[in-house]
């Protein structure tokens, strides 16, 4: 059954309501939820600019049970009320009437605060998005140059990574930039991967407090890994993801050599670089290839450069259908990879993405379903979330900051985009965000925080 007009008289408990007005009208996180709690139906009787409708087929049977008597809320304990009990009957005539408005004040005051914090951060994640197409069509000119074996691909290489190291100065920098690293585009794998791997490789060495100068080149072996991959066919590349385990071992033991070779042949090509290409599949332990080195016999470069190749091979796995969803990839590089790879690189990118990275889908106790647009640093369970209601515009779209939300609001779990429909999936796309609004406001730095 649709959505029917329902008069304000006949609000209850257990009715699934959708507000028709802006997000902005009223205190609640979205304009379609069950009401489950006494205070959220005084709230709502006392709501002026918005059009009730009631989904009947949504809604629970009516039922008089005391807990659900307006006043009461589903997260009260019994104790708890029958404590207060004697206190209310006391002081009822004493007390004024609720003031709905004043009580508003200070949701509402925190919605309009969050709507133009995500404002800043759409038109900061605008900027970010150009710079970053900028770099993508950079590298593929520097790949193609160097394969090639023209000097000038390094130079442009080296350029590439000065303006990620540039991008990454602040904060908010890197959490735009982690939201389009978890967007690949079709048909620029290769390029994405490259950059991806450059950008997460330079977080972590920012974290672990390298120079400048020992992040630049680590960055740029963490873009040149895989250009050994190249030496190959595009039907090979395309079945790298589906390769029996004979073809794949061989196939991780032949191109870090290429890759070594085509470096090699450029003048200049930094020697840690080369060492990141070498050795990016090696595993602590001795498993890896192509050398089965050990622990001190690989560069710290090539420990980071291990982690975050696999990371973003599990996010972007050529067969979707087996792709990880960030927290997956992380909790697997934590739980299953601490004999293969150097668990100080694991922490430090777990620290730097969060437990739920931005870009990942999550689905909410309210029923809804979000993006993470960005990490609150002092509280990695409750993100930033952009949130998908259908009855809501995309010109008014809903920001939750669930470190501000009352603690009853909790991310359930994360979603693989597999799992959405497809007009959500495409609704919550991370580069979908920037034409969320026309904003011609220059930007210096996000507020989301």
């Amino acid at each position: 059954m649709p959505f029917v007009p329902l008069d304000p008289s006949a609000l209850r408990l257990g009715l699934f309501i959708k507000l028709e007005g802006s997000w902005f009208s009223h205190p609640f996180p979205t304009n379609s939820f069950k009401i489950l709690a006494g205070k959220d139906l005084e709230t709502l009787q006392g709501l002026k600019n918005v059009k009730l409708f009631v989904d009947f087929d949504r809604s629970d049977a009516e039922s008089t049970a005391p807990e659900d008597l307006p006043g009461s809320s589903t997260h009260e304990q019994p104790e708890r009320l029958a404590a207060e009990e004697s206190v209310v009957e006391e002081d009822a005539e004493s007390l004024p009437p609720p003031d709905i408005e004043e009580a508003l004040e200070d949701p509402m005051q925190r919605k309009m605060e969050q709507h133009e914090a995500f404002q800043v951060y759409q038109s900061h994640l605008q900027e970010v998005e150009n710079q970053f197409q900028e770099v993508l069509q950079e590298s593929k000119q520097a790949v193609q140059d160097v394969v090639a074996g023209r000097p000038r691909g390094l130079r442009t290489a080296q350029k590439i990574v000065g303006n990620l190291q540039s991008l990454l100065d602040g904060s908010d920098n890197s959490r735009a930039l982690l939201n389009l690293i978890g967007s690949n585009e079709a048909n620029d794998e290769f390029f994405f991967h490259a950059t991806n791997v450059s950008s997460l490789a330079l977080m972590i060495g920012l974290d672990l407090g390298f120079s400048t100068e020992e992040n630049a080149k680590l960055a740029l072996g963490a873009f040149f890994h895989d250009v050994g991959e190249l030496k190959y066919p595009a039907e090979t590349l395309l079945r790298k993801g589906m390769m029996a385990q004979g073809e794949l071992k061989t196939f991780l033991r032949t191109h870090p050599q290429y890759g070594v070779e085509i470096a090699e042949k450029i003048p200049n090509f930094p020697y840690e670089a080369v060492d990141v290409i070498r050795q990016h599949h090696e595993r602590l332990n001795g498993t890896g290839q192509p050398s089965g080195k050990k622990e001190a016999q690989i560069s710290t470069f090539a420990k980071i450069v291990m982690v975050v190749d696999l990371y973003d091979e599990l996010c972007h796995h050529p067969d979707p259908t087996r792709s990880l969803m960030p927290s997956e990839a992380l909790s697997y590089l934590y739980v299953k990879c601490r004999q293969t790879l150097w668990q100080d690189a694991i922490v430090s990118l777990i620290k730097q993405l969060g437990v739920y990275p931005p870009g990942s889908l999550v689905h909410l106790n309210n029923q809804k379903t979000g993006i993470v647009t960005s990490v609150n640093i002092d509280n990695r369970l409750r993100p930033i979330i952009l949130m998908y209601d259908e009855h809501s515009s995309t010109e008014e779209p809903i920001v939750l900051n669930l470190a501000e939300e009352d603690d009853s609001l909790t991310i359930v779990e994360a979603i693989r985009p597999g799992d959405l429909a497809p007009h959500i999936r495409e609704c919550l796309n991370p580069r979908r965000m920037i034409s969320y609004f026309p904003s011609n406001t220059p930007v210096e730095v996000a507020t989301t925080q």
